[in-house]
């Protein structure tokens, strides 16, 4: 399995109806790009609650405004969802008025014995 994490910055200025279409698009891009079925395991994307980075900008200045984090059968399905029209679609609107940062990494079974998903 491959974690998947995308922090995102709204850039200043950035129009309150253009960021509401982000968030909007964003709660259902899992099943608009195949969901279960294409090897999205998990999707989350909600607000950041940290207000240390809220506050701070720690991130060149930036404030995290999103948080996705999603778990991909595996690297083919990650593959999949990144070329996904839907996918595009939404990183072409957010070119305009967001910066993010993304992680993935890789879930083993020798990693289940750390923590499990409750």
């Amino acid at each position: 399995m491959l974690w998947h994490v995308v922090l995102i910055s709204f850039k200043p200025g950035a129009p309150e109806d253009l960021k509401q279409d982000v968030w909007n698009r964003y709660q259902t891009l899992d099943k608009d790009c195949g969901g279960e079925e294409a090897g999205i395991r998990l999707w989350l994307v909600r607000e950041n609650l940290d207000v240390r980075i809220k506050e701070a900008g720690r991130f060149k200045g930036s404030r995290i405004d999103l948080v996705e984090i999603s778990i991909f059968k595996d690297s083919d399905s990650l593959q999949a969802f990144r070329n996904h029209p839907k996918h595009k679609e939404l990183t072409d609107i957010m070119r305009e008025i967001a910066d993010w940062m993304v992680g993935d990494t890789e879930y083993t079974s020798e990693d289940s014995d750390s923590w499990c998903l409750a």
